[in-house]
């Protein structure tokens, strides 16, 4: 077969070069190019390791590094939206999809360090504090604070933060079953602790400021798949959480 298509991508065996059939640029092939485009294309739909490639390449000799060029070039010329069709399969080598696999743009949120996030969470409460004691409200607009939970004899406070009056009224008791166990620690470790919970109680959401030196420090974990059950919450389990020196 002469002709060969990669999405609107033609691979031209006979001339040895990809053209592109909606913009009808053309992309000569080097001859590792061209031979590899020829593997993959034999082997569609399986992995096609470097070490064969190498292999099926003799004796023209070429490196790893030299296949990797090749295939940067290939996919650079296909393009963003076709490129996926090739993949490069870590430490096994590169499979050439019978079509493009659908991108998936990544969250913003899914890089977001620990520290800008804790940061993020304080400024967002620190600003409807704000908002709440230095502007009067009119009777439809009502702000919800976050309940602050003093810790007797300590310098902290737990800070329940509720996503609506339904979890308020299913979570309040047992966030206040929280602050009473911190309190017997001999020394709690933060001076503010946030905590919010799924709407099933399933999982649980800390957020741990201290100024330390006049600096911050945070701390930021999850604790999953509790079904609801807070009982593992007791002196051992915030000693070694973190909690309690």
């Amino acid at each position: 077969m002469v002709n060969v298509f990669i999405g609107p991508v033609r691979f031209d065996i006979e001339l040895k070069q990809l053209v592109n059939t909606e913009t009808a640029q053309t992309h000569p092939l080097s001859n590792i190019e061209f031979l590899v485009m020829r593997d993959l294309m034999s082997s569609r739909g399986q992995v096609v390791s470097t070490e064969s490639l190498c292999f099926n390449l003799l004796p023209l000799v070429v490196t790893m590094q030299d296949i990797a060029l090749a295939i940067t070039h290939i996919k650079a010329f296909l393009g963003s939206d076709t490129a996926s069709i090739i993949e490069v399969v870590t430490n096994q080598g590169y499979l050439l999809h019978t079509k493009a696999k659908v991108q998936m743009q990544n969250s913003p949120y899914e890089a977001l360090p620990i520290k800008q996030f804790s940061m993020l969470l304080l400024l967002g409460v620190m600003l409807v504090v704000f908002l709440a004691t230095h502007f009067e409200t009119t009777p439809c607009i009502r702000f919800s604070l976050p309940e602050k939970l003093l810790l007797d004899d300590k310098k902290s406070v737990l800070v329940p933060i509720y996503s609506s009056n339904e979890a308020l009224f299913t979570f309040e008791a047992r966030f206040k079953n929280i602050a009473m166990k911190i309190e017997r620690c001999n020394k709690v470790s933060w001076h503010q602790i946030y905590v919010a919970s799924s709407p099933t109680g399933n999982m649980l959401n800390f957020v741990m400021q201290d100024n330390v030196d006049k600096g911050e420090a945070f701390r930021n974990f999850k604790v999953l798949n509790i079904e609801g059950n807070w009982d593992f919450i007791n002196d051992s389990w915030l000693k070694t959480a973190g909690f309690c020196e």
